[in-house]
């Protein structure tokens, strides 16, 4: 039986939504009171719901901004304006087949249970059934003013920043801005090029003014790239990061800022602070009360303004579901993560949280969790385990962000990253026997009106669910090298159980391997295109390539390089090079995917295998190459794994030169996994660590290195001293240095 969902609301988080149950085939019909999709990014908008005024931008970047189904396009703007933004998501409604799904000018006013169906009524009183309802309406839409109002009455002009549009109605006039978010500070901006006098900027607590671009590098990337450690460390190296390049609030006049980095939402602008120094924007208190033509602030001072822009935010508003689901306040709603009813799981809500960074990769992700729980390809764990889960996600949010809309808070990239696992292992629960969710069992002709009916036929011939955030594998056509190794063995067997067709290259193939496995030495330079032909030819094409083939040996840095330094650059890298060079044309033609199968000491230099880490390290060089020359047509992605139990060690530990001790083995399914979400993620990524341990690694090595060059020697210098290196010939200069005696 299919699955019969209304979506509420055709918005970011609507339209992510839409996309998701057809891909699951999921039937769909999205409930939408404005004229077209978009919702508050739709600034045309007829029914003037949308709060996008002129000059509006995004406060993150383009690539932390994106859905990762359908990437900005890289010719815009690192900041898209509200404009493109409205055409980006009016693209993706139309390319993925969402518009006919859409019910335009159909307000939802009431969501009602009726025995397993949900009864959605619109404002003209046209009603349907369905299995589940998903609430997307967003919650920028309900202006929050001042409660209780302030004492006093204000005979100027008074407007919430939802209402405004362009700077004209500033104009020669005396200007008041009152908040400290992204609004406020964007209106204050504009209202100081035509306002009369400076415009006032008025807040009764302060934030983090963060500008758009850090050191070169739009801020959130920045930011991003710390998300591996503890928040409370990350925030510590970003605040450092930030007092550097702009110093604190207080030197601009503004309020402290109330809490930590990453704890209360910071203020995005490249723009508050130019103005601020100029004295086009000069801050101001909290306000105390109003006086006629004046406000009085916290301070005792007074100034006489013309207009009040309250730029205080937004209340949450679920007007069309009965109290008895949502509480009085919706904001403390309880929701698995941030998602499922606990009481009512058919009734799910996407958008409903309040992010530490960009909505659209959260609402795509929290869409797919739900579509795949429709679609019966995820289980949810029991309704005791889902409310201690809540409860504990509660308390932690609260020790992070206090009082102030704890429940709804997520943490960006964590949460962006949690929800594909939890997909994962509901997954695993079915396996376990779990019981999926079930739609209602009732004739075809039934099941929705004719108006719901129009246009299901694409989600009947959209694939069956597949894993939330990934492509599927099945039909991909993989090529992988080193394919009769322990990686290459390995990662052929999980993608072609998964449905992938796999063909590998290997100089010695093996009776018992996994898939075919063409013979090919990849130092040759006549015989790797031969070979890649013929693999491209039994796949009919190429859509990944994943480049496995390598090997190991020992090669210390300060001994002149030999056979066995040529023989690992030879295979390391320049067979990796030989191997891609040969599938360019496959891959641009199908936009595919390229994996690099690199190693930690790509970035963090072990000693005694010199030859290894150089060539390794060079591998990512050519990767970020190719990276810029194809990277329009072909994604490519760096795996890093650390040290895993196989043969290609053994030529080190024969030669004394282990360096058990100096490495922490990791098990073969994480890095296996790890070439997977590589080869199959949505969006390709740039690099992929293996572990935790491995992410926090990489981290230092790339931002703090020499700090991580310091540990490594201590270590090294410890293992020498041990006489952990005693005998071994190639390690006589290291033992003779670290311990005076040969």
């Amino acid at each position: 039986m299919t699955c019969r969902a209304a979506v509420i609301g055709a918005g970011a988080a609507g339209l992510a939504t839409g996309k998701a149950m057809l891909d699951a085939g999921v039937e769909v019909v999205l409930y939408e009171k404005g004229d077209r999709p978009g919702g508050l990014w739709a600034r045309d908008n007829a029914a003037g719901l949308s709060p996008a005024y002129a000059s509006l931008h995004t406060n993150t970047s383009k690539g932390r901004t994106e859905f990762a189904d359908l990437p900005m396009p890289r010719s815009w703007p690192d900041y898209p304006s509200a404009d493109l933004v409205a055409e980006y998501l009016a693209d993706y409604a139309e390319r993925f087949g969402v518009v006919p799904h859409i019910r335009f000018h159909s307000e939802v006013v009431s969501v009602e249970r009726d025995g397993p169906e949900w009864i959605v009524t619109t404002g003209d009183g046209a009603a349907g059934r369905f299995d589940a309802v998903v609430v997307a309406n967003g919650h920028n839409w309900d202006p929050r003013w001042p409660d209780p109002a302030y004492p006093g009455t204000f005979t100027g002009m008074q407007i919430h920043a939802h209402d405004y549009r362009t700077p004209g109605i500033f104009r020669d006039r005396r200007v008041l801005v009152v908040g400290m978010g992204n609004s406020a500070m964007d209106i204050a901006v504009d209202a100081s090029h035509v306002a009369h006098g400076p415009v006032l900027l008025s807040a009764r607590r302060g934030v983090h003014i963060v500008p758009k671009y850090l050191f070169g590098r739009p801020a959130d990337a920045t930011g991003g790239a710390l998300a591996v450690l503890p928040w409370r460390l990350r925030q510590r190296v970003a605040e450092t990061m930030l007092r550097l390049a702009v110093g604190d609030p207080q030197d601009y006049g503004l309020p402290a800022p109330s809490g930590g980095l990453f704890q209360n939402h910071p203020t995005i602008s490249d723009t508050i602070l130019h103005r601020l120094t100029h004295g086009e924007v000069e801050a101001r208190p909290g306000i105390e009360r109003l006086d006629g033509e004046k406000v009085v602030f916290t301070d005792g001072t007074a100034d006489p303004v013309d207009v009040i822009v309250w730029a205080t935010g937004y209340r949450v508003g679920l007007p069309f579901l009965p109290s008895a689901l949502v509480g009085d306040d919706p904001e403390r709603l309880p929701l698995y993560r941030r998602v499922f009813h606990l009481d009512e799981p058919s009734l799910a809500f996407v958008g409903l949280m309040q992010s530490t960074g960009a909505a659209l990769p959260i609402v795509e992700a929290q869409a797919k969790l739900a579509a795949a729980y429709f679609s019966g390809g995820y289980a949810l764990p029991p309704a005791p385990e889902r409310r201690r889960a809540v409860a504990r996600d509660l308390r932690a949010a609260t020790a992070r962000w206090g009082d102030r809309r704890p429940m709804m808070r997520v943490d960006f990239d964590r949460y962006v990253a949690e929800l594909p696992r939890e997909a994962r292992a509901g997954r695993g629960r079915l396996a376990r026997g779990a019981r999926p969710f079930t739609p209602t069992d009732r004739e075809e002709s039934t099941r929705m009106n004719e108006a719901d009916r129009r246009g299901s036929g694409a989600a009947r011939h959209r694939q069956a669910a597949r894993p939330p955030g990934d492509r599927d594998p099945r039909g991909l056509r993989v090529l992988v090298t080193g394919a009769s190794g322990t990686f290459g063995r390995a990662v052929s067997t999980r993608l072609a159980g998964l449905g992938a067709r796999v063909v590998g290259l290997d100089a010695a193939p093996r009776p018992d391997d996994p898939v075919e496995v063409i013979a090919c030495d990849l130092t040759d330079d006549a015989a790797v295109p031969a070979a890649v032909a013929a693999a491209i030819e039994k796949l009919g094409g190429l859509d990944v390539l994943v480049n496995n083939a390598g090997i190991g040996g020992p090669a210390p840095a300060e001994l002149p390089p030999g056979d066995e330094v040529r023989r690992q650059l030879d295979v390391n890298l320049l067979g990796t090079w030989r191997v891609t060079a040969a599938c360019v044309d496959a891959l641009v033609e199908s936009r595919g995917r390229v994996v690099m199968l690199s190693s930690r000491m790509a970035v963090m230099q072990l000693p005694l295998a010199a030859a290894y880490g150089a060539s390794k390290r060079a591998l990512v060089a050519y990767a970020d190459a190719l990276r810029m020359e194809l990277g329009t047509h072909v994604g490519v992605t760096c795996v890093y794994p650390s040290a895993v139990r196989s043969p290609i060690h053994d030529s080190t530990a024969a030669a004394g030169l282990s360096l058990e001790g100096m490495s922490r083995y990791e098990p073969l399914d994480g890095v296996v996994d790890a070439v997977l979400r590589a080869a199959l993620s949505r969006r390709p990524r740039r690099d992929v660590t293996t572990t935790r341990r491995g992410a926090v690694e990489f981290f230092l090595a790339r931002h703090v290195p020499g700090l991580t060059d310091r540990i490594v020697a201590r270590t090294f210098a410890d293992r020498v001293r041990s006489g952990a290196f005693k005998g071994a010939e190639l390690a006589a200069g290291a033992v003779r240095r670290h311990t005076g005696r040969a």
